[in-house]
């Protein structure tokens, strides 16, 4: 009986013994842990000895019970202080509903409390109610020489230092791109819109919409920018606070380029760097796109190449109503519906980063093409010759499997291929790769 309890002691210290159900999947870059429920999150949460694996997520997830966890505590974070998450997690544009964290005198509270060198992409967390200390976000606590891309947050997020609506503080070379938040946030120091502190690291095609409350250092999108990088950013929700409070900006040490925001919604005429504009300018492509436009270096890339815009990604568009007629991008679903549901992607056509990639044997490439529309999915190799076309599709959310084999059923060589996506007003392109 000793060595039992000695045995369940020696588990539980080692996090080898975990609640909740252990996703499929081995964790392997290959073969990711497939989170699909409640119950695989959890087993996730409890056990760290999986943070250094890799992770797919496969369905939406309700997460409304974590409210009653943890004697009224909710999820315990994924990555603490002592033990970060070090893994890879590709939400494939789903969501996690109603998270519940309250811990207010505890560090690094978020569904990821504290990364290094991890990846998070195509994931988001909706109505998330987290309160924290220090390093409080809707998505990342802390992030440190990790990537966070096509990730968004809404809901609510409460702390004291380094409070952001997405990242609480991203550090020591983190990117955050792609990325939004429409939540708001309260806090006391370093109040951010989206990140807190930015900490010699990066922000770039992000924007944030919710209201942002704080003491001192607050701002629209960042509160605190350290020997950081920000640009192509704009935000739009009203900010309060006592001592270097700025509408897209609290405090900054280097300059912030090509980044715009709100003064009449934000109630701040003044920002520690940005250009401040009107509600009519900020809904006006030309803002944007246009190099005639005061505090625009470079176009941001729009679809449809508008003005000087020469870009091809196509990272943003608008439309005039979608997003409240603020610019929205194109890789990312915007807002929630009435009742909660994530809405489909509203640009004309959507095109996903294929996963796996690179890939052997097998990939999936996931799209959207808006109601009352279609579009014609074609892979290519590099000198441009079709190698695999597939019939129309009509309006909605679609995925394909991809082979590797030709439009004859032949089974095509080792290298890069792009994937195109067409509508009748529209195209997108990515690449991927086939090893062999």
């Amino acid at each position: 009986m000793r060595k039992l309890l000695l045995f369940a002691l020696l588990l539980a210290v080692t996090g080898l013994w975990a609640d909740g159900v252990q996703p499929d999947g081995s964790g392997a870059e290959d073969d990711p842990y497939q989170v699909a429920t409640l119950d695989n999150l959890l087993w996730v949460s409890t056990n760290d000895s999986s943070w250094t694996s890799h992770f797919v997520q496969t369905a939406d997830i309700d997460a409304t019970d974590t409210q009653n966890w943890n004697d009224g505590e909710g999820f315990s974070p994924i990555g603490i202080e002592m033990a970060t998450f070090t893994g890879a997690y590709n939400g494939q544009m789903h969501v996690i509903d109603d998270l519940y964290i309250n811990r207010p005198s505890t560090y690094y509270q978020a569904f990821l409390g504290n990364t290094a060198g991890a990846i998070i992409e195509n994931l988001g967390i909706t109505n998330v109610d987290v309160t924290g200390y220090y390093c409080t976000g809707g998505l990342i606590g802390a992030s440190e020489n990790s990537i966070i891309s096509n990730c968004y947050s809404t809901g609510s997020m409460s702390g004291n230092f380094d409070t952001g609506g997405l990242v609480g503080l991203n550090g020591d070379n983190s990117t955050v791109s792609n990325c939004y938040s429409t939540g708001s946030v309260n806090g006391e120091y370093d109040v951010g819109g989206l990140v807190g502190w930015n900490s010699e690291s990066y922000v770039n095609n992000c924007y944030s919409t919710g209201s942002v409350n704080g003491v001192e250092t607050v701002g629209g999108l960042v509160a605190w920018n350290d020997d950081s990088y920000v640009s192509n950013c704009y935000c739009t929700g009203s900010v309060n606070g006592v001592e270097d409070v700025g509408g897209l900006v609290g405090f900054t040490s280097t300059s912030v380029n090509n980044c715009f925001w709100d003064t009449e919604t934000s109630g701040q005429s003044s920002s520690a760097d940005g250009t401040g504009k009107t509600t009519a300018e900020m809904q006006d492509v030309a803002t944007y796109t246009s190099l005639a436009t005061p505090g625009l270096d470079s176009p941001w890339d729009f679809i449809g190449n508008p003005f000087d815009d020469i870009g091809n990604e196509d990272y943003w568009d608008i439309d005039g109503t979608t997003n409240s007629g603020y610019p929205f991008l194109t890789d990312v679903p915007v807002g929630i519906d009435d009742d909660g549901a994530v809405p489909e992607p509203i640009s004309a056509i959507t095109l996903h980063p294929a996963f796996p990639n690179p890939f052997n044997p097998t990939t999936t490439i996931k799209f959207s093409v808006a109601k009352r529309q279609s579009a014609t999915l074609k892979i290519f190799n590099l000198r441009g010759q079709l190698v695999k076309s597939y019939p129309a599709f009509a309006g909605g959310n679609h995925e394909v499997v991809w082979d590797g084999a030709d439009n004859s059923g032949r089974g095509v060589a080792s290298g890069v291929y792009l994937y195109r996506l067409q509508s009748d007003s529209a195209q997108q392109v990515r690449k991927m790769a086939l090893l062999k």
